[in-house]
């Protein structure tokens, strides 16, 4: 997301006048530390407390026109919290009577503390992996116990030593780790298939551990064949001219391949006098004065209409993996309709794939159990629980999760694109939050979404290795501040020094990341 440039100049202009009152702090600091030249001659008894004030403020206000999602907010809100203690400690020190050359040691810290927090915020926008959190307090546990060692050593150095070990290892950039990687596997997901990705598509996707597949997803097209016409008493033509007359007022695909057949067959079709689909079973209508039932076995037993010679007929076709249908005919069982898609050819690959990737693919169709088990076997996928009438994927992935955030695969409303979503399972803030599909791809590049997993899950160990190394050299760095072998100036070229370690692991073997993603898809 990139700031218009009305924000651009605020968040600029803000960050200047916080810069400019942090150098006139330390102008003053530095001041207090020349013994020759008394500094409340020249500016006065408060005057680092007022400019470390301002600069905290300033670095506020730049934070407020920065890309700062909700994600980093813990960490901002705790920077801001130790800062604004930071710049009150100098304030009672003051007050009690302590030098300014002691004094103003925390104000500086704050002050430094919040200026950087605004720029690593504006250069890497915080993402949802890690928040900081832990690590702040870390930090802030070692400068307390740098403040109370140093005040049974020499109390005059307490307040610097503390300040600088806060100040060099306070993990600024933690929650913004895959800011630059974003850049990259989102280009090497374009090359894989991907089209469309959320912002935070690879922390979802990383954390899954299984995948809905709906069967739409897995055909070649939304459009359905009948295979099979069978009467049990009257003629096929009969039969389907009565079940595609009843299904006349439906833009299901299964009533499209009812008209497209009695069109090619030749065969009148009537105008149902009503029409009632059931949701998932099927429909129920009246033609010519008498009640038309097509749909699973469930509708017919819901309606108390015997359908046991169909049963047996139906099950030969659904171990095929096609779609039954019973047709009855006031109240009674007249014929079998089987139908069926054509599978895409790499359906079966990209189910392997995606097991591959540590994901669990799991089939959800709203057929029999039969044709349902017939289907996962063809694809090597694993068998849902029997769906519920009408249930769609993302609601029965939802009822039947075994984790947190299971990904559902299906095809778009529109069937123009296949659409990656994340169950909301939970609480009402991960609902909130699931609006709308992660990753969008062409209805042709499903292999674009084992490519995600396996880009998703490289992300993730980079990002885990990343933060190992700086939260390492933040430790050291505030070891260096604990003993005084580093200077508060030391803090910008730190912040400096973790900005270039996050730029190489973005850009580590992307050459081969691309590769694998373009193998993969």
């Amino acid at each position: 997301m990139t700031k218009t440039p009305l924000i651009s100049v605020f968040w600029l202009t803000f960050m200047i006048l916080a810069l400019a009152s942090l150098m006139a702090a330390l102008q003053v600091a530095f001041t207090e530390l020349d013994k020759s030249t008394p500094s409340v001659l020249l500016f006065g008894k408060y005057s680092a407390l007022i400019f470390s004030n301002f600069s905290v403020i300033f670095s506020f206000l730049a934070l407020s026109y920065s890309i700062n999602r909700a994600v980093g907010r813990p960490l901002t809100l705790t920077t801001l919290f130790v800062s604004t203690l930071l710049v009150t400690l100098t304030t009672l020190l003051v007050l009690i009577g302590i030098e300014p050359a002691i004094s103003n040691w925390p104000a500086l810290a704050g002050a430094l503390l919040m200026l950087l927090r605004s720029l690593g915020v504006a250069v890497l926008p915080p993402r949802g992996d890690f928040s900081g959190i832990k690590e702040a307090i870390g930090s802030l546990g070692l400068s307390i116990a740098t403040a109370v060692g140093w005040w049974v050593i020499d109390p005059a150095s307490a307040p610097m030593a503390a300040s600088i070990t806060l100040l060099m290892s306070w993990p600024h950039l933690i929650d913004g780790i895959n800011a630059f990687a974003d850049k990259v596997f989102h280009k090497a997901a374009l090359a894989a298939g991907a089209r469309e990705l959320a912002p935070d598509a690879f922390s979802k996707i990383a954390k899954a551990r299984e995948i809905v597949i709906d069967k739409s997803a897995v055909m070649s097209g939304p459009d359905l064949m009948v295979t099979n016409v069978m009467a049990f008493n009257n003629e096929p033509k009969t039969l389907l001219a009565v079940a595609a007359s009843a299904e006349g007022r439906s833009d299901h695909p299964v009533a499209h391949a009812l008209r497209q057949l009695a069109s090619q067959w030749h065969v009148a079709l009537k105008s149902p006098d009503r029409f009632k689909p059931a949701a998932g079973l099927g429909v129920v209508a009246l033609l010519g004065g008498q009640t038309v039932v097509i749909g699973t076995t469930d509708l017919l037993k819901e309606l108390k209409i015997d359908s046991f010679t169909a049963d047996a007929i139906a099950r030969s076709l659904e171990a095929d993996g096609k779609t039954v249908l019973r047709v009855a005919v006031g109240g009674r069982v007249v014929g079998v309709l089987g139908l069926e898609g054509t599978l895409r050819q790499d359906a079966g690959v990209a189910g392997r794939m995606l097991r591959s990737e540590g994901l669990v693919p799991r089939l959800f169709s709203g057929d029999s159990h039969k044709t349902r088990e017939a289907l996962a076997g063809m694809l090597g996928l694993e068998l849902m629980d029997d769906p519920l009438p009408g249930e769609k994927a993302l609601e029965a992935a939802a009822r039947s999760a075994t984790e947190t955030y299971p990904l559902v695969l299906s095809l778009s409303q529109d069937r123009s694109a296949l659409e990656l979503n994340v169950c909301p399972t939970g609480n009402a803030q991960d609902k909130a939050n699931s609006s709308g599909p992660i990753a969008v791809s062409d209805t042709d590049d499903i292999g674009a979404f084992p490519a995600l997993k396996a880009l998703a899950t490289r992300r993730k160990t980079l990002a885990a290795q990343a933060k190992g190394l700086l939260i390492a050299l933040w430790a050291l760095a505030g070891l260096c501040g604990v003993f005084l072998l580093v200077p508060l100036a030391a803090a910008p070229i730190l912040f400096g020094m973790c900005l270039a370690i996050l730029w190489v692991f973005a850009r580590f073997s992307v050459s081969d990341t691309l590769k694998k993603s373009s193998a993969l898809s």
